[in-house]
């Protein structure tokens, strides 16, 4: 009898181990990017890079296996960034991404004139990332649209 309430209790334990461990992490939340630069100047294409700044509000840490992420720069697609190494990801704080991006020059040139009356334009970013802990990894959205100071 009091074996079948060890191996009860021991199997509910474990269940309760998976079941909170396995949970879906939340998503981040996207702050800023910081450090824009311009790697390579063309015609038809750019080079730029920068970091994006973001809080992990989960109360454990997690690892960015590889993400995508379309730019759009007021509605149109101005560039695709892959990222393919490792970052952790520390809890309950900010960390950033690198982002580098082949940006199309005709999505740049027809918004500079908004560009340099406001000094700010929108920007999405949408995406997808695989994000995880202790080997267990899924994919999650990144979607962001808001307005962004420009720093010019």
């Amino acid at each position: 009898m009091r074996h079948s309430y060890f191996v009860t209790a021991m199997v509910f334990t474990a269940w309760i181990i998976v079941t909170v461990g396995c949970l879906k992490p939340k998503a981040p939340v996207y702050y800023d990017f910081v450090n824009f630069k311009i790697d390579s100047i063309g015609k038809v294409q750019s080079v730029v890079s920068a970091e994006l700044k973001y809080f992990n509000p989960n109360n454990y840490n997690l690892q960015l296996k590889q993400g995508e992420v379309d730019v759009y720069l007021n509605q149109k697609l101005a560039g695709h960034s892959v990222l393919d190494s490792m970052i952790l990801i520390p809890k309950k704080d900010t960390f950033y991404l690198p982002v580098k991006m082949r940006v199309n020059m005709s999505a740049i040139f027809s918004n500079a004139l908004n560009i340099l009356l406001n000094n700010e334009m929108d920007i999405k970013l949408q995406g997808k990332a695989k994000v995880g802990r202790s080997g267990i990894f899924m994919n999650l959205p990144i979607l962001y649209e808001g307005k962004q100071r420009i720093p010019l």
